[in-house]
């Protein structure tokens, strides 16, 4: 298997590795057990237009590190709109390709990033609308499954946490 430079550069030598204590937005999707698994953190600005701060914590192969590292590269400091059409071909392209057999981790990194900046905004909705009054009963609602409530989906669909491939193959994880 032979990886582009790019990608052994990311890997070697990767971006905004970290979590950010004051982070606005979280996502952890993979699993940490066996297999790929990214958590990632943003800090959005406060008229919640711009992604200010990525970081992340991956544990997987050179691929899943290399497109977690690049994705967060592009990401950072872009409008949330723009962040939010990031492709998982646009990872791929930024790292001069990788594998066939590794596509699937660039849809790690996309997903991870688009479930933090979905959490960032949700929970400040949520704060604005006064359905919760912190930072803390927002996780709260997370951790206790409740927030599909308000959200008008079944039970347990916001705990989905594979790499998203079920969502291009079509097949259930």
């Amino acid at each position: 298997m032979k990886y582009s430079d790019k990608v052994i550069q990311h890997f070697n030598n990767p971006q905004n590795c970290g979590k950010l204590e004051d982070y606005h937005g979280i996502s952890l999707i993979g699993d940490p057990d066996c297999g790929d698994f990214v958590e990632m953190t943003v800090y959005i600005s406060e008229d919640n237009q711009k992604v200010e701060k990525i970081r992340y914590r991956v544990k997987g192969c050179p691929a899943a590190i290399a497109t977690t590292s690049v994705a967060s590269v592009i990401a950072e400091g872009m409008q949330i709109e723009d962040a939010l059409k990031i492709t998982d071909n646009q990872i791929v392209d930024a790292l001069d390709g990788l594998p066939e057999n590794k596509i699937h981790c660039s849809l790690l990194a996309v997903r991870a990033l688009q479930l933090a900046i979905q959490d960032a905004i949700l929970k400040r909705l949520f704060r604005k609308a006064g359905i919760v009054s912190s930072d803390a009963e927002f996780e709260q609602l997370k951790k206790d499954g409740r927030l599909n409530e308000y959200l008008g989906l079944q039970p347990g669909l916001d705990n989905h946490a594979c790499d998203g491939s079920c969502e291009v193959s079509g097949t259930k994880c």
